[in-house]
């Protein structure tokens, strides 16, 4: 894709909290809106117009995924900017924005996630581009779906014997960390909470 009208992209950009918001989103890749409020501390109809407006001006795209029954919408960067060449196009997530939308109407859960994952795969897309994906969107998947099937949420093997104590997510002996707190006894916590409670 070329950015015919640059006047789009200077507008879209002039405000500094979208400059904010559009560096997060090229960082990340993949983001779901609700993250992008929780970060910018901002209301959904603000975060609505600044998104919008990047839409428009052709940096980002908006997709719905359902997750376990609830839909989720997420972004993702069109082009990145860089000072030296102004912006690059980023055909791969055009592809994927292409095969995201095919889901649009279907449910992910972990039973078909493998499913959604080959596609991404066949489609050639960047490794690192679907294991942000999937970084991002298995915290969303597995609550209904896991308990029903028993599986992991990190390795979604169907061996899931452990529930962690702060996000509640199942997780199997591999991914399961016992620690011992005082106040509390012995918890068991999974990969995601140890690394944000510990570092």
């Amino acid at each position: 894709m070329i950015l015919k009208d640059f006047s789009h992209l200077f507008e879209a950009l002039s405000s500094e909290r979208r400059r904010e918001l559009f560096e997060f989103i090229s960082t990340l890749n993949f983001v779901s809106k609700n993250d992008l409020a929780i970060k910018f501390n901002m209301k959904r109809a603000s975060l609505n117009h600044h998104l919008t407006s990047m839409i428009t001006a052709g940096l980002i795209h908006e997709v719905s995924l359902s997750l376990d029954g609830r839909k989720h919408t997420f972004i993702i960067p069109v082009v990145k900017i860089f000072p030296e060449r102004l912006v690059e196009d980023q055909k791969d997530n055009q592809k994927l924005v292409d095969q995201l939308r095919i889901w649009t109407d279907r449910n992910v859960t972990l039973d078909n996630w493998n499913l959604l994952r080959k596609s991404l795969d066949n489609l050639d897309i960047l490794e690192e581009l679907v294991n942000s994906i999937e970084f991002r969107l298995f915290p969303l998947i597995g609550t209904r779906s896991s308990i029903e099937a028993n599986y992991c949420f990190v390795c979604r093997t169907s061996k899931a014997q452990q529930v962690c104590y702060a996000c509640k997510n199942l997780v199997c002996n591999v991914h399961s960390y016992k620690i011992d707190r005082e106040e509390l006894g012995s918890i068991n916590l999974c990969p995601n909470c140890v690394n944000k409670f510990f570092g």
